[in-house]
């Protein structure tokens, strides 16, 4: 590829130029670089479970859910039930070793795409399979006593294993315990906080309110928080001093019931978080004791983080003049030592400070502008600049007079225009020439040009049940394939190329000839689509010169879906491991309604390739 050589004068003038303009607008224009805090979260799951009883049978229900509250379907939960006084006992045994799945209406959804029984015959588990709703469900006859059941759930590469115990007693009626509404998010600034909770007794398939119950609230560290008798309505109200419920972050409220002869004991978690608005001040600037200093050669800016609960220990501070970070700093008990550095005129700067937190449970209670004096650099601190910009110019004119008329100035080239780098495609670069069939090629990453081996190319053509595979081939070690010719084209054939790494491109059936074929990494393909979300929504996920994962997370705000998916997509790119097929399906599960335009549908099977076609099939075809 030919580009034009541009004169050796001219790049000579334009430097010097640019050194002058450098060295006159030097205190017009100077930026600050700050380091970013950079996050990762891995999502976590939470499993919840019911026993009930139906005809003298349990009916031992629940849910599979994430941290932001989505179901997680088609996932295997592992049930282990004893009975309390006997763990060995073979009546129970024999019962689960005859568990089966929840009945079915035509009117509600199924509650486990399947049960299943596995383990040793004297200490079998039950399986259940999530539906789409992240429910399971099961039922087996079991000793009217009471028993003990663990369920665990393996995890997955993004999501957290998740296990849960739960005790019943099958020889009194069932209670369900649940908060009306579900808390979630807690604010600490408000002196009381309240929360209401409703019993229900569920028995033989009916449900109904249970007035004169004495419940029990408390936190995740079993600390008392408050007691209430349930009503006619089965409802009790909790009024909690803000202090109570405990420090900012990730917590739990337990609402309990300890038993009677007729009702069971029963136990319900919410999962809360608890956050505290965090608030900024610099008290040098309130009390006017900051003096003007030379912005280019640093001014420093103690900041004061608290909150209602006192000063903030962690998360940082950055300081912004107009859209520039001119100053960032981590918070240390409470204090933030910035140090700023920025160029302007005149005899104050207008900096305006932003709190970063580091988790989501502190939130910026607004960004504060302060008046920063300043003043500018004297003329003896712009000597040296002026002299070395002089010296510079004198050592191009020099330069240029001593190579004047020894070389000829070489004629402009015309510049070719670059192919397009970094786009999936597929170009036909030959067409098959008279006599030949078939379709024959190289696949290259879209970035580095280098051969993609191991890739699936093939050809697909929809059916009644989706799609048939036409002809299936890999690539060599040099990204090579040769797909073979296939009779009875009707024109609603496509081509389809996928790596491991690298995502799936899907075209039309071009006509016969030699094929380039470029792929992109599924890293990049997951960052560009985050990307190019953000710029499309605008601000506050936009960002110039370009959003992150980190800046779109710190944008969602409360968002918990949108910030999940800016987490998943953090750790996939930055992370260091390889991103898989399933790893992207994923993270595509993330993505919230609003940015699933161009999605691909779900792959099958583990890596979403074709299995290789055995050579005989070949030669049939």
């Amino acid at each position: 590829m030919s580009r034009a050589i541009v004169p050796s004068f001219l790049v000579r003038w334009a430097l010097c130029l640019a050194i002058l303009a450098w060295t006159v607008a030097f205190p017009l224009s100077a930026p600050a670089w700050a380091e970013g805090i950079r996050i990762h979260v891995r999502g976590t799951a939470r499993l919840v479970a019911h026993a009930s009883r139906d005809q003298g049978e349990l009916i031992l229900s629940g849910s599979l859910v994430d941290d932001a509250g989505q179901p997680l379907s088609a996932e295997s939960v592992t049930i282990h039930v004893v009975r309390e006084s006997d763990p060995r006992d073979a009546n129970v045994i024999e019962g689960l070793r005859a568990a089966r799945s929840c009945d079915r209406s035509t009117d509600r959804p199924p509650t486990a795409y399947g049960v299943r029984v596995v383990g040793p015959t004297d200490a079998p588990d039950v399986v259940a399979i999530t539906d789409e709703g992240g429910r399971f469900c099961f039922r087996a006859k079991l000793v009217p006593d009471r028993h003990l059941a663990h369920l665990s759930w393996r995890g997955s590469s993004l999501v957290d294993a998740a296990d849960a115990d739960l005790a019943f007693d099958l020889s009194r009626q069932g209670l369900v315990l649940r908060f009306d509404p579900t808390p979630r998010i807690v604010s600490l600034d408000v002196p009381k906080v309240t929360f209401e909770a409703a019993a229900l007794v569920e028995d033989d398939g009916t449900t109904q309110a249970k007035p004169g119950l004495a419940l029990v609230l408390a936190n995740e560290t079993s600390a008392e928080l408050g007691r209430g008798i349930t009503d006619a309505s089965g409802r009790v109200r909790f009024t909690v001093e803000s202090a109570k419920l405990g420090a900012p972050g990730r917590g739990s409220l337990r609402v309990s019931f300890a038993g009677d002869t007729q009702t069971a004991f029963a136990v319900h978690v919410a999962e809360i978080e608890r956050r505290v608005k965090v608030t900024l001040r610099v008290p040098a600037v309130e009390r006017g004791e900051l003096t003007a200093q030379v912005p280019e050669d640093g001014i420093s800016l103690v900041v004061d983080v608290a909150s209602t609960l006192g000063p903030v220990t962690e998360g940082g501070v950055e300081a912004h003049v107009g859209d520039v970070v001119v100053g960032a700093a981590p918070v240390e008990r409470g204090l933030a030592r910035l140090t700023l550095t920025f160029t302007a005129e005149g005899s104050e700067a207008l900096v305006r400070l932003r709190y970063v937190p580091s988790a989501p449970w502190f939130e910026a209670l607004g960004e504060p502008t302060v008046k920063v004096p300043i003043r500018g650099p004297g003329l003896a601190a712009k000597a040296p600049i002026v002299l070395a910009g002089l010296a510079v110019l004198a050592f191009f004119l020099v330069g240029r007079v001593a190579s004047k008329g020894n070389k000829p100035e070489p004629e402009p080239a015309i510049v070719e225009a670059e192919a397009k780098v970094g786009s999936p495609r597929l170009e036909v670069v030959r067409a098959a020439a008279p006599g030949e069939v078939g379709w024959r090629g190289q696949v290259v990453d879209a970035h580095e040009g280098t051969p993609v081996s191991g890739a699936r190319v093939w050809v697909d053509r929809g059916t009644f049940d989706g799609r048939s595979v036409l002809a299936s081939v890999g690539t060599d070690s040099a990204g090579s394939f040769v797909l073979p010719p296939i009779a009875g084209l009707v024109g609603d054939e496509q081509i389809a190329v996928e790596a491991p790494l690298h995502t799936r491109l899907v075209q039309p059936l071009p006509p016969a000839g030699e094929l380039s074929i470029a792929l992109v990494l599924r890293r990049r393909a997951l960052l560009a689509r985050l990307v190019g979300w953000a710029r499309k929504r605008g601000r506050p996920f936009d960002l110039k010169p370009e959003p992150t994962p980190g800046h779109v997370r710190r944008a969602a705000g409360e968002d918990f879906q949108t910030a999940r998916w800016a987490d998943a997509v953090e750790k996939a790119v930055f992370g260091g491991g390889e991103v898989d097929a399933r790893a992207e399906r994923e993270i595509e599960r993330m993505i919230p309604t609003d940015a699933r335009a161009g999605v691909p549908p779900e792959r099958d099977g583990a890596g979403g390739l074709p299995a290789p076609r055995k050579p005989e099939e070949d030669e049939r075809r």
